[in-house]
């Protein structure tokens, strides 16, 4: 599950559960008393919405869909035409709610949606013309139970409610649809609130006990009791290494150095992406420990801090998994109906990861880097052994044909997914490769539909205040490249010395008419940082490969760092731009649009014509006195709008509607460096693409 609702958590991702929160959970879960417990499904996600206004049922994929009220029925099959199989699983999902919907009555209608759209229902569309990882055999629109929200139209974030808002609305959209049922053709989608699950309890205690006691060795060894957190056990972690790599640094001292890594790693599980800890900074943290010989030590540390916390995370995530993968052994998918069709599910399953893992060990190319990919995912596959020691390879670790379940506990929604998380990662990499790693033959190893429709799509992200030559350079070289299908430039909303965001839009809107491919500007909403993270997060489709295209600032700050392996089935690759040789920088093109337009217009595009560069410095508020010496004629508001009013453009529109608040996510702060530097050309790769 994607998109808007953003991915759903496992027990040892909150920081703030306790190990005896962790014990009960999985006492509760043995004996099959975990509370609304609901099937975890393997579809496509859409938010879905009605418009009592004018009788229209919304759609919504991200977060500009919902500023916008949804997509209606039209937009939605324009938004994935041509997308085959997908675009049939939508589409007809979407008929089959909208037909649902119409027959209930006025009064239902509001108090489940509002009166325009207000309220939108996570939901999930499983088509067997269109699967991902698992085969269902019914086309089902299923309404999840958690996730439902009243969405702000400005912000396009859900609204702050009482408890139980969620779980509330299911119920209500269940009553309603068991009402509106039984018109439905056999071949159409049926439109379902995610029913809630009655666990079996494990016939014997020999799981549970086997995970309480490799649960308590974790504890002891890191000498914690029941009423630690797992943030506790995190920092104690931290502590010892940093004590071991730096031991002549006071706790005062040590102290800044994880308070860093803590509030970078929890806030990049929160979804907000790395986050630096409030005022410090590693230089800041380097001078006020003032001890220069150990200032490397301590930014080398601080940089690679995410491969440190799943180190320390591992040790609960593995007892976590292997109790899981006992808990799921009982649990059937709901939406796989033939007789026997689980278990056929379940084995068709094994052995595609079995023919993965073959075809994987007998490549010729790229074997080893192949193999040290997925090695983490095959130790979760391996049996535990009645010594403690980890065994060999056992597929009777996928132990269920179902993606996983979902429950409630004190207040928060979980999920155990058991062998699913480390087949889908193995069979992601088989089926769509990594890194410049090709995918292995899909003759031989085709397993997702939709699999062969992948696009290729560039990310650049920054401040662009102005956007210049050298900024246009780069986007050149990156759509001209005929496997890129997209570029997404995304500017900052930030004001820097009297250039807002609506006109450095507006001038990459007059760019983009020389650039040779499908091209989008965007203002972020907080920072491009973020608005890369939330692209990932809700708009990336499955298959998907992402390039960002970064300066080195962006690279060596770490800002980008959590983007690999966010998404499952994302690729994520980096198009690092080298330091500056010869172009113009922000700084420059300031100064001179005020003192100097002869030296302004050089560091253009060259691309420009005459009008095109008369109308940038008008938007820009350059001295207009001086335009004519440039040989144009006179400029005034009328040039501005003979293009068609970039003002006017759907960028500036979107522009104005920007969020102003800051995100109050621990604190999250503006990345994009003073003073950024763009090169006039790009890297002649793409990690993977070569650009034309």
């Amino acid at each position: 599950m994607g998109g808007v609702f953003g991915h759903m958590s496992h027990i040892y991702d909150n920081p703030g559960m306790s190990f005896g929160q962790i014990k009960d959970i999985m006492e509760k879960a043995s004996a099959g008393k975990l509370e609304n417990v609901t099937e975890k499904t393997d579809g496509q996600n859409l938010f879905v919405s009605y418009n009592v206004k004018d009788g229209t049922v919304r759609a919504a994929r991200n977060k500009g869909n919902l500023k916008d009220g949804g997509l209606t029925t039209g937009e939605l099959a324009t938004k994935f035409a041509g997308r085959g199989a997908l675009t049939d699983a939508f589409v007809g999902a979407f008929a089959a709610f909208e037909e649902a919907v119409e027959s209930f009555s006025e009064e239902e209608k509001i108090e489940l949606f509002g009166d325009e759209a207000n309220i939108f229902y996570n939901a999930e569309v499983m088509d067997p013309g269109n699967p991902n990882v698992i085969n269902y055999d019914t086309k089902t629109f299923l309404i999840h139970r958690a996730g439902h929200a009243e969405f702000d139209r400005e912000t396009g974030k859900p609204i702050d409610l009482d408890k139980g808002f969620s779980e509330r609305q299911a119920a209500k959209l269940e009553n309603a649809l068991l009402k509106a049922q039984d018109e439905t053709a056999e071949d159409q989608f049926g439109v379902q609130v995610n029913a809630i699950k009655n666990l079996s309890a494990l016939t014997d205690n020999i799981a549970l006990n086997t995970a309480l006691g490799r649960l308590g060795k974790v504890m002891s060894a890191a000498g914690m009791g029941d009423e630690d957190t797992i943030s506790d056990y995190i920092f104690a972690k931290w502590h010892r290494l940093v004590s071991a790599r730096l031991p002549d640094l006071t706790d005062r001292e040590k102290g800044l150095i994880i308070d860093r890594v803590m509030t970078d790693y929890y806030g990049a599980l929160e979804g907000a992406g790395p986050l630096k800890s409030r005022g410090l900074e590693s230089r800041q943290i380097t001078k006020t420990i003032g001890k220069p010989e150990l200032d490397k030590e301590i930014v080398t540390l601080i940089k690679s801090y995410p491969e440190h916390f799943k180190k320390f995370v591992f040790p609960i995530e593995d007892v976590v998994h292997r109790f899981s993968v006992e808990i799921m052994r009982a649990v059937e998918s709901s939406y796989i109906i033939a007789t026997g069709a689980n278990q056929k599910e379940l084995n068709r399953l094994r052995n595609l990861v079995s023919k993965g893992i073959t075809q994987a060990e007998a490549s010729e190319s790229n074997r080893e880097e192949r193999m040290e990919i997925i090695k983490s995912q095959l130790e979760k596959l391996k049996k535990l052994e009645d010594d403690g020691s980890i065994g060999e390879l056992d597929l009777d670790m996928i132990s269920s044909p179902a993606e996983g379940i979902v429950f409630d506990y004190e207040g928060h929604t979980y999920k155990f997914t058991g062998g699913f998380a480390p087949m889908n990662q193995i069979l992601g990499l088989f089926t769509y490769g990594r890194k410049g790693i090709p995918a292995l033959d899909m003759t031989e190893n085709q397993y997702r539909a939709g699999a062969t429709v992948k696009k290729n799509i560039a990310l650049y992200p920054g401040k662009f205040k102005p956007p210049h030559g050298g900024h246009f350079s780069v986007a050149k070289q990156v759509i001209a490249n005929p496997e890129v299908d997209k570029l997404i430039i995304w500017v900052s909303p930030k004001e820097h010395e009297n250039i807002t965001a609506e006109q450095a839009a507006a001038v990459w809107d007059y760019y983009s008419n020389y650039l040779p491919g499908d091209v989008e500007i965007r203002v972020a909403n907080v920072t491009p940082v973020q608005s890369v993270y939330e692209y990932i997060d809700e708009e990336a489709e499955i298959g998907d490969d992402l390039h960002l295209v970064l300066g080195e600032k962006d690279i060596e700050g770490g800002r980008f760092k959590s983007t690999e392996g966010r998404r499952e089935g994302v690729g994520i690759n980096v198009v690092p731009i080298p330091p500056q040789m010869g172009g113009v920088s922000g700084t420059e093109m300031r100064a001179s649009l005020q003192n100097d337009l002869n030296s302004f217009k050089k560091g253009l595009p060259i691309e420009l014509n005459d009008s095109d560069i008369q109308d940038i410095i008008t938007i820009l508020g350059g001295r207009l006195e001086e335009v004519s010496a440039m040989g144009a004629g006179s400029v005034g508001i009328a040039a501005v709008g003979s293009k068609g009013g970039p003002w006017n453009s759907t960028v500036v529109r979107k522009a104005n509607k920007k969020e102003k608040e800051v995100s109050t996510l621990r604190g999250a702060k503006e990345f994009i460096s003073e003073e950024e530097e763009i090169v006039n050309e790009v890297v002649d790769y793409l990690l993977g693409i070569t650009v034309g």
